[in-house]
């Protein structure tokens, strides 16, 4: 007998499998899977009635508007071991340990995904392990913080932790909140690709997971804004700058499969667990297409080729 499976079944529920997370939402594969697979998705349908348990506090305020506090808390620790940081630099490492260095607010921090750890840390956990390599996350989100938040200290941590990735992941809640001109936004995207590359660290610019406010109170000014981070990262045409378009990823995946956004939110700003295993889940599946995941390895040298970073249009 053979076993028919639609189109992106395979690799969601190979991701899916790896990151623990809830299936319901992603996991459509047809009646006539092997036993195997069918435990599989049977546990993972578990796992996402115990996430969404999880994640029922904080109700969603009416109005779109969640504003972040200004500072993180001042006991939550950097994720990350740090390994190699004291090595040779942005060579990769011969126990195949890579780090990546992430900037961005709370969402990128993984606020309100207490199972997971949010939607890049869930990511990198699972690119861990599906690969040879060994993602190692020196994480810099902090909520409340917007692209000008780090001017003072984003050199030096190029220079302390010498990443061989840069995970560029801001959400744009903030900077929209904070009135941040869309100049100055993109002046600022530009400065810490250019950094990066400097660096001789490969760029990874992610846009965010959607959330309530993206279909609400800044549903254009956030679509805006993230296209324009894209065409700011088109614009290097380097193959070192990897686009990763999740905000109209996962638009695109919530309309075809008539799923609506807000039993993956937390509240206007955060996603929940299910919403942080979404994204994850869409954004691993993107980089295992894109992405050289087992040997990422910055290619010196000038180059006219966009490389990487097409497919960046909004849908």
């Amino acid at each position: 007998m053979r076993w028919r499976w639609p189109m992106g079944v395979v690799t969601f529920a190979l991701v899916a499998s790896v990151l623990w997370t809830p299936g319901a939402l992603t996991a459509r594969a047809d009646s006539n899977l092997p036993d195997d697979r069918a435990t599989a998705s049977q546990q993972l349908a578990s796992a996402s009635s115990e996430a969404g348990a999880a994640s029922t506090s904080g109700a969603p305020t009416s109005s779109g508007v969640a504003p972040n506090p200004v500072h993180a808390p001042d006991d939550q620790p950097e994720s990350g071991t740090r390994a190699g940081s004291a090595g040779n630099g942005n060579a990769p490492a011969e126990d195949h340990v890579v780090r990546v260095l992430v900037i961005g607010s709370s969402v990128a921090r993984g606020w309100k995904d207490p199972t997971g750890g949010g939607y890049l840390h869930r990511t990198f956990t699972a690119l861990s392990s599906l690969t040879p390599v060994t993602y190692d996350v020196i994480d810099k989100a902090e909520p409340g913080k917007g692209v000008l938040s780090i001017r003072d200290t984003y050199v030096n941590w190029l220079d302390t932790y010498e990443p061989q990735i840069v995970c560029i992941a801001w959400g744009g809640l903030d900077d929209l909140y904070q009135h941040t001109p869309l100049e100055v936004y993109d002046a600022q995207v530009k400065w810490q690709i250019e950094e990066a590359l400097d660096h001789h660290a490969i760029v990874m610019l992610v846009t965010t997971p959607v959330s309530k406010a993206s279909y609400t109170t800044y549903r254009v000014a956030q679509q805006r804004l993230m296209q324009s981070e894209i065409q700011v990262a088109n614009s290097f045409h380097n193959p070192n700058v990897y686009v990763f378009n999740l905000f109209d990823q996962m638009k695109a995946y919530l309309r075809d499969h008539h799923e609506n956004v807000q039993p993956l939110m937390n509240d206007s700003w955060h996603p929940n667990s299910k919403g942080h295993a979404l994204a994850a889940q869409l954004l691993v599946k993107d980089i295992l297409a894109k992405f050289p995941v087992t040997a990422p390895v910055f290619k010196a040298g000038p180059s006219t080729s966009s490389g990487h970073t097409e497919g960046g249009s909004a849908s």
